[in-house]
């Protein structure tokens, strides 16, 4: 059986597909960025956790309360600057970072039974059995050495592994690292 990571916390379903692959673990799967952030603020608010969201077009109000530590193409790590609580997110939202990781890897969706235009990708990405089509998780597997998706998953293992005593410097050396 799986770990469970309850203060893991990812917005939509494949981004919960995403993350669970990486961690070989299950996480806290939620509807929204607002539903991600509420857990972070109300039922986490003294605890470690992490939240993963799409870069979405309007800042929320606690975005404004975290600094960045570390930023790649696709991701932005913050940290709250009065909590032990991380936010990951994924720019411009997930799909695209999941096809620019691909065509970075010369790797065709397609070969998975996965369109590989933006809006048909979407469409499937968006679906409630995204969290656990296991298309995607074999397009993850072919992706899996691509530098951001070994970053995150290199930073999201230090994070668990080490949660309330976090080096931002070495977080930021993962996250970063080439």
């Amino acid at each position: 059986m799986k770990p469970k990571f309850l203060r893991v916390i990812p917005e939509c379903y494949v981004d919960t597909n995403l993350i669970e692959y990486l961690l070989d673990a299950k996480v806290n799967h939620q509807h929204s960025c607002t539903k991600v952030v509420g857990l972070l603020k109300n039922k986490f608010k003294d605890q470690f956790a992490i939240g993963i969201i799409d870069k979405d077009k309007v800042e929320m109000g606690f975005l404004k309360e975290c600094d960045e530590i570390a930023k790649t193409t696709h991701l932005t790590l913050l940290k709250h600057r009065d909590r032990k609580q991380y936010l990951i997110t994924i720019h411009p939202a997930v799909d695209r970072f999941i096809l620019d990781c691909a065509e970075a890897e010369n790797v065709n969706p397609e070969a998975f039974n996965l369109p590989s235009k933006l809006n048909e990708f979407t469409k499937i990405s968006k679906s409630v059995t995204s969290n656990t089509d296991t298309r995607f998780k074999a397009l993850f597997q072919a992706v899996k050495l691509n530098r951001e998706f070994r970053n995150l998953q290199n930073s999201l293992s230090y994070m668990i592994i080490n949660n309330y005593q976090i080096d931002d410097l070495k977080l930021r050396e993962l996250f970063e690292e080439d």
